[in-house]
């Protein structure tokens, strides 16, 4: 069997499976084996075939704009996030979603406007922080992300699932420290260093499933840092 034979038994063999148990991960997963082998249309066209079954557009919508930030379409992204926005603006998810869009592809002024709003009527959302601080770091206010970085360290998570968010937080500046070599941050650096000895303390007194949260946050964080400096690289 070749290969291409063998991918499309792959894919074939996915879309068998959401048939006879369809799920939203079901649908992810055949648009994802799609993408990684060239035919991101079909992937699309995939996910909007099942998607014209469910008669609520803001649910519609909000998957749709799901598939194509996933696909790297963020254009449209925007435009099926900004449709459900326009259906319900205080929409958490959208609102979040967009946000990071923006930030990820360097309009972080625009990002930064959203996320200011999100922590004035919840100072500790956890994932605002996380985008703010990329928005903070990318137009180079290294005191105001460092300051909000040190505020956010007071808030601990009361699920386990919010511990996702505090652990992109630690990925992001740990990603910060990493690969900025412009200046000495000496003591600074230490001081955040010994921070996250002190959180990888506090996680051991909670269990396995938020340690799993935490760690998934941070490999986030990590790569979300690396994906917008690329990107910030690429418009330079």
């Amino acid at each position: 069997m070749d290969q291409k034979q063998s991918i499309a038994d792959n894919i074939e063999s996915l879309k068998e499976k959401f048939r006879q148990v369809p799920s939203l991960e079901g649908m992810v997963r055949v648009v994802i084996a799609y993408h990684q082998t060239g035919f991101t249309e079909r992937g699309i066209g995939f996910a909007e075939a099942v998607l014209l079954q469910i008669s609520d557009e803001k649910i519609r919508s909000m998957q749709m704009g799901m598939i194509m930030e996933l696909v790297g379409r963020y254009k449209e992204a925007l435009q099926y996030l900004d449709k459900v926005l326009k259906l319900s603006p205080a929409d958490l998810q959208a609102l979040h979603a967009k946000a990071m869009i923006l930030a990820i592809n360097g309009s972080f002024a625009d990002a930064a406007v959203i996320y200011r709003k999100l922590r004035e009527d919840n100072p500790s959302d956890l994932q605002a922080i996380s985008g703010m601080l990329l928005c903070l770091f990318g137009e180079g206010l290294l005191n105001d992300a460092l300051a909000l970085y040190q505020q956010s360290t007071a808030t601990l998570p009361k699920a386990p699932h919010e511990w996702h968010p505090k652990g992109m937080i630690d990925g992001i500046v740990a990603a910060f420290f990493e690969t900025d070599t412009s200046v000495d941050h000496g003591m600074t650096a230490e001081k955040i260093k010994e921070s996250f000895r002190r959180m990888e303390d506090i996680i051991g007194n909670f269990g396995a499933e938020v340690q799993t949260f935490y760690t998934m946050g941070e490999l986030s964080g990590r790569e979300t840092f690396n994906k917008t400096l690329e990107k910030k690289k690429t418009k330079n």
